[in-house]
């Protein structure tokens, strides 16, 4: 009876107008989690999350037995759910009988409902466990949806590939609480920490095992170490908590020294994690803001979730929450560190009170009929302008019917244009309202190359470019830098200055984008009927080789301006053991430096213009 499982394809995906409770589902590794969510009768404003989740509960794993011993997927379902959300798939009747609920009392009650298939979404880390949860839902009318990565940070958000969708969403979660920038300690069966900065991108994060599996370890590799159990790991904590007495550095107790090693190992990492963080995200350089209509994190509130959440936020707290003791101190962190055991329900209710949201605005939208002309714009294309921005704003300037059929004409700052349809634009007036203009950045003084040998040391902060200056004798760059490549790079197609641009479409974050259209000459001409795509952008021959086959560029020479003059040198090794990926140069007068991959196109392409003056072009 239920939809096939499917990725989120929105806003068909998002609950419907008139459901009154859905389902969010996170399928760990040792647990699931469950939460309902009842939605308000009548819509909220746009600040309000009417998703708001109001009940949690956790059950063990499905066991694969009940599933082979004839019990039915309603029956087994019906095991999970507490009285409320059982009564409400179920009946109030089924409750009575309990050792025989039926596909068809879940189907009869659907009928009494305004909207009879119960919306599910799930997000999950143990396929198997999926699979499960798909049958017992088959088993009622229902929509099942899974949730991706892209559904809570897309790649231009800092999304990279294999990031983990629980975490994605937990850092949603803790968005929603405290907004951009945001940092999350999950402690589960693996501990991880992700992060994002002010603009509302993912910064990454890190993976490890948790605390029980460190535990676990020990006691499983050596034979003379004892087990412990996660309810005395939590019963000590709770008992130096009360008596004020901290777990003992030189501890007089095996168990307690092996507690007191793997919380002294996440306390120092946490701490060192937070004040990266708050040197990463909460630079100075340009006052950055959030994204609009997104919180800024000012009060810097790192957030614990998962099993060993709450241990977490003790040991991350100022001298550890008194349950190790206290280390030396170090550097003077302002920060504050909240425990949320349900932050994924929360992400998940983040995102759908976002698509319908959406869907509202598009209809009202479609209703309106209010002329659209002098409205500010924004659209997602797969080249970037000069300061390394793929997201070129414009405006409205004139409504053209075409056979009946309306569309708008869209001058962009840079003077392209195009005419586009109601509900492309509908979608780019929603992207301006989350981008709004570009910011601008404020002048710095030219830089002048290091002398050779010096290098950048690894504390200093980051130095960012000013834009994209065009290359040549009179335009200072950028200083090399080690820090400044780390950043995740962004891939580009460089154009030449005199050349306009041609924008290839891309689908924009969150909103998706229709295909571009050509400016029509002629309203009545037989060609203007429709839109027409505009030309692809020129095929880029360095860049298409960056991308397939970075290790071919290891001993080419490349070239760089450096206030005002050009220096050469030599690629010597590409790494990608660790994203994002970056060739290493060997300057001429021995200074060095990593590029990432848009660096490398553009001091090839300076060779290229250049290399006529290389001394050393037969190395």
């Amino acid at each position: 009876m239920a939809e096939p499982s499917s990725s989120s394809k929105w806003p068909d995906a998002a609950p419907p107008e008139g459901q009154q409770t859905i389902l969010t589902i996170s399928c760990g590794n040792s647990h699931i989690h469950w939460a309902t969510h009842d939605i308000s009768s009548s819509p909220t404003d746009n600040n309000a999350n009417e998703f708001a989740p109001s009940l949690f509960w956790r059950t063990p794993h499905i066991n694969d037995d009940d599933m082979k011993d004839g019990t039915s997927p309603a029956m087994i379902l019906s095991r999970m759910l507490p009285e409320s959300i059982h009564d409400y798939i179920f009946g109030a009747a089924a409750s009575d009988t309990t050792n025989n609920v039926t596909e068809e009392m879940a189907r009869d009650q659907s009928q009494k409902r305004a909207v009879e298939k119960l919306s599910v979404y799930v997000v999950y880390t143990n396929a198997d466990q999926l699979i499960k949860l798909e049958k017992l839902c088959a088993s009622i009318p229902s929509n099942f949806v899974v949730l991706d990565g892209d559904d809570f940070f897309n790649e231009e958000q800092g999304r990279y590939n294999g990031m983990g969708v629980d975490r994605l969403a937990t850092l949603t979660g803790a968005v929603y609480f405290y907004g951009h920038p945001a940092l999350v300690f999950d402690g589960g069966t693996a501990t991880t920490y992700s992060a994002t900065n002010c603009e509302g991108k993912v910064l990454g994060g890190g993976i490890g095992p948790g605390i029980q599996s460190k535990l676990q370890s020990m006691s499983k590799d050596t034979d003379a170490l004892p087990n412990i159990s996660a309810a005395e790991v939590k019963e000590r904590v709770k008992e130096t908590e009360n008596s004020g007495k901290p777990l003992p550095t030189f501890a007089r107790t095996t168990k307690e020294a092996m507690m007191v090693d793997v919380f002294q190992e996440f306390a120092g990492k946490g701490k060192n994690v937070i004040e990266r963080w708050i040197e990463h995200a909460y630079s100075n350089d340009d006052k950055k803001q959030p994204p609009m209509g997104t919180k800024y994190n000012e009060d810097r509130i790192v957030t614990c979730t998962g099993g060993d959440g709450d241990i977490f936020c003790e040991l991350l707290q100022p001298c550890h929450g008194g349950v190790i003791e206290a280390q030396p101190a170090g550097s003077n962190l302002n920060y504050q560190v909240r425990p949320s055991k349900h932050l994924i329900h929360y992400g998940i209710s983040a995102i759908l009170n976002m698509q319908v949201l959406a869907r509202r605005n598009k209809a009202k939208f479609n209703k309106s009929g209010e002329s659209h002309v002098g409205k500010r714009v924004a659209k997602v294309f797969d080249v970037e302008s000069d300061d390394g921005d793929n997201i070129f704003r414009g405006s409205v300037t004139e409504e053209i019917v075409v056979e009946e059929k309306t569309l708008y004409r869209i001058t962009y700052d840079d003077g392209d244009d195009e005419d586009v349809t109601a509900e492309s634009l509908f979608d780019m007036l929603e992207l301006y309202k989350q981008h709004g203009e570009k910011k601008k950045k404020k002048k710095k003084s030219p830089e002048a190359k290091p002398k050779n040998g010096k290098k950048k040391l690894e504390g200093e902060p980051k130095k960012k470019a000013e834009g994209k200056p065009k290359e040549n004798a009179d335009s200072p760059k950028e200083p090399k830098s080690k820090e400044a490549t780390k950043e995740a790079p962004k891939e580009i197609a460089d154009s030449k200055p005199t050349e306009p641009k041609s924008k290839a479409n891309k689908e924009a974050p969150k909103f998706p984008i229709k295909s571009a259209s050509k400016k029509h000459a002629n309203a009545g001409a037989e060609n203007d009927k429709l839109p027409t795509a505009k030309k692809p952008k020129t095929k880029d021959d360095i860049k298409d080789m960056v991308q397939s086959d970075p290790n071919s560029f290891v001993n080419k020479r490349v070239a760089k301006d450096f206030d005002g003059e050009c220096f050469f040198g030599k690629i010597t090794k590409y790494d990608d053991t660790e994203p994002p990926p970056f060739w290493h140069v060997v300057y001429d007068d021995g200074d060095e430096e990593d590029f990432s991959s848009r660096d490398l196109i553009k001091s090839l392409k300076h060779y290229k213009k250049h290399g006529k003056d290389d001394k050393n072009a037969s190395d």
